[in-house]
């Protein structure tokens, strides 16, 4: 068995021996527990032995049982403690050092792996950061390409039934210097159809460039900025423009 698993020092080194046959006993059961890896309740009996009989042995022997339960901090106070009073040389110098150096240096890995826990002194702590608020603010009047769009459209219109109303009155004027009835009348026709369409697309233009330049001038703040489908209705006294803006 080595050092590492080997819970007691040597019983040759003279200062192991206990005169309190309480405190053997304790020491005794530790031992036995630590052997069955009943680490927790070695502690409890090497601590009852330690305060019969003031011992470096139990010293070693609580860093053994710590260092087994990973509580490296405890194990290297003990081990500490431990050559401060025992003054051991030779393989166990060795051994303890190579506990205590190993444990610090996982505990060195560890510390810096982790945030830090201890509550700050309040003198330098930066305050802590502002929540970021995200504000959508809407586009200004003239990036508004919807209702560019529905001037423009509206104005297309608008240039369209100015074009059907010059063709309507060039064919009026054709009808009225044609001396044969049926194609003055069949002019007549074709112009009114042109007037018709133009009447349409004059009245739906207008509309919808009214639409445009009204959605224009409304504010960002009031203005919602998604824009549904828009409906144009035609019925027997104009046109309706239906929509969300």
């Amino acid at each position: 068995m080595s050092l590492s698993e080997r819970p007691t020092l040597r019983s040759r080194i003279r200062w192991q021996s206990l005169p309190t046959p309480e405190a053997r006993d304790h020491l005794a059961a530790g031992n036995r527990l630590y052997r069955l890896r009943e680490f927790d309740k070695a502690v409890q009996e090497y601590k009852a032995g330690a305060l019969l009989e003031d011992a470096p042995v139990f010293l070693y022997n609580l860093g053994q049982c710590y260092r087994q339960l990973g509580r490296y901090e405890d194990a290297i106070w003990h081990y500490e403690r431990f050559i401060d009073r025992a003054k051991p040389s030779g393989e166990i110098k060795e051994a303890v050092d190579g506990f205590v150096k190993q444990m610090k240096d996982e505990l060195q890995k560890k510390a810096m792996t982790q945030p830090p826990t201890d509550p700050a002194d309040g003198k330098a702590t930066p305050p802590p950061p502002k929540p970021i608020t995200i504000v959508d603010r809407a586009e200004p009047w003239y990036a508004d390409r919807f209702a560019w769009g529905l001037a423009g459209g509206g104005a297309l219109a608008v240039g369209v039934s100015i074009g059907f109303l010059v063709g309507a009155k060039g064919l009026d004027d054709d009808a009225n210097s044609e001396t044969q009835a049926q194609l003055r009348d069949e002019l007549h026709s074709r112009a009114h159809d042109r007037r018709v369409v133009a009447a349409v697309l004059g009245i739906a233009g207008s509309t919808v460039l009214a639409t445009g330049i009204v959605k224009l001038a409304v504010t960002p703040s009031d203005r919602v900025r998604s824009v549904s489908a828009l409906q144009l209705r035609l019925g027997p006294t104009g046109i309706a423009v239906a929509g969300r803006f």
